[in-house]
């Protein structure tokens, strides 16, 4: 079993087991690793460096402690609960500062729920961790449909607004939090704009960190120097950035077979997306450490989600959902070292209610990771207004 139950008196509440064979199969897999040839490749131009790549897999073989890993994420309390014909994953920790506000975490891809662990602490208990003794939260981080610990849908059709519908029914009808704020980036912050939307009464406000253009963008003859400056660097970055998007967003199930059984073939496909669109200035583990990276890998492997969580690239380029400007409140938290650009305030008014913005210091595209204090410090800030 991947998830054991937990207390008995508590049916939504799992604990993390990997059977041995399950890890004694993956061992195999990466002792028997068939190698392509890498040229001229130090800079990653070509894509994933051979020698790092090779690297990376002797620490997963020889050096990475599974069952520590394992221990740590237990040190958190992770539940799974069924939505509609889901058993949906999710980790939920209440504070006992008073006044604390209910907050929902969603990653995108190829981001987990473990990208979110160096923050969901400071959010708990803000001043334990050196934060101002403002805003504290009771913090509930999903895995997406398809993701993690998280079933994957078992029918098409898990575009974005279905699963913005499925994170309404875990905080409302599961965990019964009548109003709360929401928290994200790439997937997790696009599924959150369809909940601004569709389920607006719930949402006390939404903090979010990218606007992501992918598809070309007809101006207005309003449009300012600096929106006209994302939207060609976010053109410029479709050309040579975009690939791996068009492949999970056309023909996701040609690329699952070979990631699904391979972990190295799983981690060239993945890490290097951490490289580049990190904070990392080329050097991967100036901001994701082997271990960070592997358990992030075998969250994908172990629950054999690779291929859905792909496939929800195809399902939201053919169904969009709703482009309705919701009043509710909206703060942005940019990432200046984001492969993809950070969107001008004026760019972010059009389509949302921005009460908010700004830029962080430092910092990328797994901005709850990179910078999690000042994640936590620009949340305080922005829901204890609201």
């Amino acid at each position: 079993m991947l998830l054991s139950a937990g207390d008995k008196d508590q049916s939504d509440k799992v604990r993390i087991h990997v059977e041995q064979s399950v890890l004694d199969d993956l061992r195999y897999r990466l002792g028997h690793t068939r190698w392509p040839s890498d040229i001229a490749n130090d800079n990653w131009s070509y894509g994933t460096n051979c020698a790092y790549l090779q690297q990376l897999v002797d620490y997963w073989l020889n050096n990475y402690n599974w069952r520590q890993q394992e221990q740590w994420l237990n040190s958190f309390n992770h539940c799974r609960s069924r939505i509609d014909d889901l058993d949906i994953h999710y980790l939920h920790q209440r504070s006992c500062v008073p006044g604390a506000i209910p907050v929902l975490l969603l990653h995108g891809w190829p981001g987990s729920f473990v990208q979110m662990l160096k923050l969901l602490p400071l959010l708990i208990d803000p001043a334990a961790h050196g934060l101002p003794a403002k805003q504290a939260f009771h913090v509930v981080v999903a895995s997406l449909p398809g993701f993690g610990f998280s079933d994957a849908p078992k029918a098409p059709g898990m575009a974005l607004e279905a699963v913005a519908g499925v994170m309404s029914k875990l905080m409302k009808d599961v965990l019964g939090y009548e109003r709360y704020g929401v928290r994200g980036g790439d997937l997790g912050g696009a599924a959150i704009d369809q909940m601004i939307r569709h389920f607006p009464q719930q949402i006390i406000g939404a903090h979010l960190t990218q606007i992501i253009v992918s598809t070309p963008v007809v101006l207005s003859a309003d449009a300012s120097a600096a929106e006209r400056a994302f939207l060609d660097q976010c053109m410029a970055l479709v050309n040579t950035e975009f690939a791996y998007a068009r492949q999970q967003a056309s023909k996701p199930q040609t690329l699952a077979y070979g990631l699904t059984d391979s972990p190295a073939g799983l981690a060239g496909w993945i890490i290097e997306k951490y490289r580049t669109w990190g904070d990392t200035n080329g050097v991967i583990e100036s901001r994701f450490d082997k271990d960070f990276l592997i358990t992030t890998l075998m969250s994908y492997w172990l629950s054999n989600n690779i291929g859905p969580s792909m496939r929800t690239y195809y399902e939201m380029v053919r169904n969009r959902g709703s482009t309705v400007k919701s009043a509710v409140p909206v703060a942005f938290l940019m990432s200046p070292a984001d492969m993809f650009p950070p969107a001008p305030r004026e760019w972010a008014q059009r389509t949302h209610n921005v009460i908010r913005f700004n830029q962080a210091v430092s910092g990328g595209h797994f901005l709850e990771w990179e910078e999690p204090v000042l994640v936590a410090r620009d949340m305080q800030e922005f829901f204890g207004t609201l």
